[in-house]
Order: structure tokens, then C-alpha cells, then sequence
């Protein structure tokens, strides 16, 4: 891709993330109310993700699932802490322990099988309760927080898919320069960085 055309495409990238902040920021509080931080990160680790997993719908709907497990085991993380008593010094690490076995195994329960993605969602939940998001450590605390997360991930798979469009329309003008027609649509082959 010529750098004149590089060059447009960070920069309408660029108002996609001003964007995506934009709107994470003022819905601030959507699901969870009280929150001191929007939950923009959130959906840029997203964003990330759905490179990460191969820059595709069916990708990113298999990450999202495999991200429900890892919300799941991050609630079961806290319910064990919890009954250990949470405060000495073995409460959190033992519960961690016993909840990555069943994580890393995961690689094997289809459509939950992406370890990466379960990992993410464990811990970008465990970033909200740093945050101070999980409003109540009980069923409707983690509940609330986990539908948070996923909001917020689904922005952020949104914009990935928005940069993708983005790029197959800059490399197909690429192409059409190329050879000196105009393009009808971006193919399909172009639709991933």
C-alpha cells in the first residue's frame, strides 16, 4: 500500500478509536452504576483480540464464547478465594491453582476450545474488580459485571471488524491503481491485516 493511502487509513483508524472512547466514556456506568473508571480498556484489549484470533466474525465469535468461560472461571476464582477466607496469603493463588487445570483444559470443549481468549476474559474480569466495578461479590454482582465485560468486548470486536473494512477498502484502492479500474467491493482475500 502507497504511504499517501497508509497514511489515510491511520488516520480514519485513529477516529475509530476517538470514537469507540467517545462512546465507551459516555455510557459510562450503562450496566454497572458507581464505576470511577470507564471501561474503554476493555474494548481496545478486544480490539487487539480480534486480531489476535484471526481478524474474523467466526473468530471473534468463538473468542467471545471461549471469553464466557473465562468470566465463569474468574467468578468460581473469587467464590473459592472467598470460602478460603480470601485474606491469607494462600486464599487467592489455591483458588487460581485449582481453576487453571480446568481453563487450560477447555482446549478441548468446543466452542469454548480458544485458551487464549478464556485467559483474556479471566483477566479483564479480574481488571474490573480492581477497578472496583463488581458491585457486590455475590450472584448478582458477578453478573453484572461479567454482561459489563462482554458489552464492552463486543465494542471491541465491532471496531476490529470496522478496521478490517477499512484496510480491504484501502488495499483494494491499491489494487484498482494497480490496474487502472475502479474497484466494485473489497474481496474477501484483502479483509485481514
Amino acid at each position: 500500500m502507497k504511504f499517501r493511502r497508509l497514511f489515510l487509513y491511520a488516520v480514519v483508524t485513529a477516529f475509530l478509536a476517538g470514537l469507540v472512547t467517545l462512546f465507551t466514556w459516555n455510557i459510562n456506568g450503562f450496566i454497572i452504576k458507581g464505576s470511577k473508571t470507564p471501561f474503554t480498556y476493555i474494548s481496545f484489549c478486544a480490539w487487539a483480540v480480534y486480531f489476535l484470533v484471526g481478524a474474523s466474525p467466526k473468530a471473534a465469535l468463538k473468542a467471545f464464547s471461549s471469553m464466557i468461560a473465562g468470566i465463569i472461571a474468574a467468578i468460581l476464582m473469587f467464590v473459592l478465594s472467598l470460602a478460603f477466607g480470601f485474606t491469607p496469603w494462600y486464599a487467592v493463588p489455591l483458588a487460581v491453582v485449582i481453576l487453571v487445570i480446568p481453563m487450560m483444559l477447555m482446549e478441548s470443549v468446543k466452542p469454548f476450545n480458544n485458551v487464549s481468549a478464556v485467559f483474556v476474559g479471566t483477566g479483564l474480569y479480574f481488571s474490573l474488580s480492581a477497578s472496583g466495578a463488581i458491585p457486590s461479590f455475590d450472584f448478582f454482582g458477578y453478573t453484572r459485571a461479567g454482561l459489563a465485560e462482554l458489552f464492552y468486548v463486543l465494542v471491541g470486536f465491532v471496531a476490529g471488524w470496522l478496521t478490517i473494512q477499512l484496510r480491504a477498502f484501502a488495499a483494494s484502492e491499491k489494487q484498482a491503481e494497480k490496474n487502472h479500474a475502479v474497484p466494485i467491493s473489497p474481496s474477501a482475500k484483502d479483509s485481514r491485516i
